[in-house]
């Protein structure tokens, strides 16, 4: 750990103020070094609010980046983890990241331009895990359409095993519970020559962060104001990095999607759909083998490889 991250361990687990002393004692440093520690947290954005008494954390639910170091270590996929506290997206750090061969985890507390499908503006406030995966992965362009549902499948179960709930996955990228969504998954791919070079997949999970309930917001909720109080947000990110690993290495495509299909919402259910070019309604029947949603409409078998789809009620 670099004295940044030492001392910021420290002032997340301190009940009360700690001053420049302690600190520069307990760390065998300077007190200016400290005080320059200091300011480089407050320039990342971390608030760090100082009194007589010493320093000490307006918030402190924070994932420490040396819990996230040793996290990493015990996996195969990512070599190391980019911690932020705040940015306008970790999918635009982690592009820069892959561009230079990084097989790296982006996380950010909170993003200000955090996106979805289609340049959406994503809410991204303190208490939610906003996560950019870097797959430094050479297989072929056309089996890319994987990697959101796997995500999908590796956030489900990391929901069930940490919290007991009964998630269900919605064509074409978002995780729900009770009908409400709680994640949702952005993937964006670089290749040539029908190679992929990277891909980057963004997860964005409400936990314990508080969802606007303004009208285009009434279908999102978080975890914790689901079960009524504060989930460990690293626990959840270690159970769901885990499960991606396992169903990267040991899950064919075809498994993938005939796990997702058990736990969809989708299929079976009246629903809109709407690309870029049109929209219609029918029946979600199924999923091909390239991912893309089949429905059933009037005129015959639609095959949707990209659009929103909305539940007919």
């Amino acid at each position: 750990m670099n004295l940044k991250e030492k001392i910021l361990e420290i002032l997340v687990n301190a009940p009360s103020e700690v001053s420049g002393e302690v600190l520069a004692k307990e760390l065998y440093v300077s007190r200016t070094a400290v005080w320059k520690a200091i300011q480089g947290l407050k320039k990342e954005g971390i608030e760090i609010q100082a009194t007589k008494k010493g320093y000490f954390l307006r918030y402190k639910d924070l994932l420490l980046p040396s819990r996230l170091n040793e996290l990493v270590a015990k996996l195969t996929l990512w070599e190391k983890v980019v911690y932020k506290f705040e940015v306008s997206s970790t999918m635009d750090v982690a592009k820069k990241l892959a561009e230079r061969g990084n097989k790296a985890i982006v996380i950010a507390e909170k993003q200000t331009a955090g996106r979805g499908r289609l340049s959406r503006a994503w809410k991204s406030d303190l208490g939610g895990l906003w996560i950019t995966l870097i797959l430094l992965d050479k297989r072929p362009l056309k089996y890319a359409f994987v990697f959101p549902f796997l995500s999908a499948l590796a956030v489900a179960n990391a929901l069930k095993e940490n919290y007991k709930l009964s998630p269900t996955l919605k064509w074409p990228n978002d995780v729900l519970v009770f009908e409400k969504k709680v994640a949702g998954i952005l993937l964006e791919v670089k290749g040539e020559a029908d190679l992929m070079d990277y891909a980057l997949i963004g997860i964005g999970v409400n936990l314990n962060n508080k969802v606007s309930q303004e009208p285009f917001e009434q279908r999102a909720i978080s975890v914790s104001e689901y079960l009524g109080k504060k989930v460990d947000r690293f626990a959840f990110l270690s159970s769901l990095l885990q499960n991606f690993e396992a169903l990267y290495f040991n899950s064919s495509m075809q498994e993938i999607l005939r796990e997702w299909k058990s736990l969809s919402s989708t299929l079976g259910r009246p629903v809109k759909v709407k690309t870029l070019n049109e929209s219609f309604e029918g029946v979600a029947l199924d999923l091909d083998d390239d991912g893309a949603l089949l429905v059933q409409t009037e005129a015959g078998i639609r095959k949707v490889y990209s659009g929103d789809c909305f539940y007919l009620r």
